[in-house]
């Protein structure tokens, strides 16, 4: 009886054992992820999305592996975004202009000369308006916001210069997949025309388009400016894009790890705006380099008259648009 006991006890043991290294096993296993976004390897969206991952793997020594894909190699950015929620891709950047489709609060940061600079836009991503997106408003669509990237602020470029409403007058501009923007380009007095951001240089090209909005940075990067040579600084629009995760994915990564990527994503933030800020102050030079007319003198008290209609529409629209508004314009002060 002594030697049955003496053998369970060891039997138990030795089980108790072999769950904890299992336990210690399974919190050490490799884990790989995918990243993925739109724009070309020099972008700054690319180059900090390299710098997260790099970030990631240092936080976690190892544990964590993000795999890199830029210049759409996974899609477009509705494949992407399929893929997150899906969870075929791991993490992707959703621009707030295409996420409105699916969660209509991210159509506050469409509304056209809401914000004058990237010190506003970033008063409001890190206020409680920023904060909602990440706690209640994301979450409900199965995503985890990791981190916030923003693309600078939007001007047209043509084939001509445009300081006034008239300027724009039956001009195709390309924008965004957005009602927002859309309805802002025609109350400048335009004609708004979605179209992936792919499509844009043959279709500028091949003049299906007249011009396109976009910031300095990505007007240089994507090369628009050999087929499209005026660049007026209209600014209506400053874009802002969420790295986001698939929620189900996040849950079943262990605590440390999440609090790592997490980490990881607040450096990704501070490492893009010192980046994207260096290409801005340096991109109108170049493009200057490059042959293009950048227009100065614009009209902008006009174009923000004309559209006082998008805002009414938005407050109208959304029985959250009035209080969002609010909370919106009273961060940046």
């Amino acid at each position: 009886m002594k030697e049955f006991a003496r053998v369970v006890t060891v039997v138990l043991v030795g089980a108790f054992v072999l769950a904890g290294l299992c336990g210690v096993a399974q919190a050490q296993q490799k884990i790989t992820a995918k990243i993925a976004d739109i724009l070309s390897p020099d972008h700054p969206h690319s180059l900090t999305m390299q710098f997260f991952a790099d970030k990631v793997k240092e936080r976690t020594k190892g544990r964590v592996e993000i795999q890199v894909f830029h210049s759409a190699q996974l899609g477009q950015t509705k494949d992407l975004f399929m893929g997150v929620q899906t969870g075929s891709i791991e993490m992707a950047k959703m621009p707030a202009s295409f996420a409105g489709e699916w969660i209509p609060e991210s159509k506050v940061w469409d509304l056209p000369y809401l914000f004058n600079s990237r010190e506003d836009l970033w008063k409001v991503i890190r206020s409680n308006v920023g904060k909602k997106f990440v706690t209640e408003y994301y979450p409900k669509q199965g995503l985890v916001g990791v981190f916030w990237v923003d693309d600078g602020g939007r001007s047209i470029y043509a084939s001509k210069p445009v300081r006034k409403p008239e300027d724009l007058k039956g001009m195709k501009i390309r924008v965004q997949p957005s009602d927002i923007q859309i309805q802002a380009i025609n109350e400048m007095g335009g004609i708004g025309t979605p179209l992936a951001f792919g499509e844009v240089y043959l279709a500028l090209q091949q003049k299906v388009l007249d011009g396109a909005e976009n910031s300095p940075a990505l007007y240089w990067t994507s090369k628009h400016w050999e087929v499209s040579k005026v660049y007026s600084l209209t600014e209506q629009f400053w874009s802002v894009s969420s790295f986001i995760a698939n929620k189900k994915w996040w849950d079943g990564l262990p605590k440390d790890v999440q609090t790592e990527i997490t980490a990881a994503g607040q450096d990704a933030e501070k490492y893009f705006l010192e980046t994207y800020v260096a290409l801005e102050s340096k991109a109108i030079g170049l493009l200057k380099e490059k042959g293009v007319t950048v227009v100065t003198d614009v009209d902008k008290a006009t174009f923000e008259k004309r559209i006082q209609p998008v805002y009414d529409n938005f407050v109208k629209k959304y029985p959250f648009g009035k209080d969002l508004l609010e909370q919106a314009r009273a961060a940046k002060k």
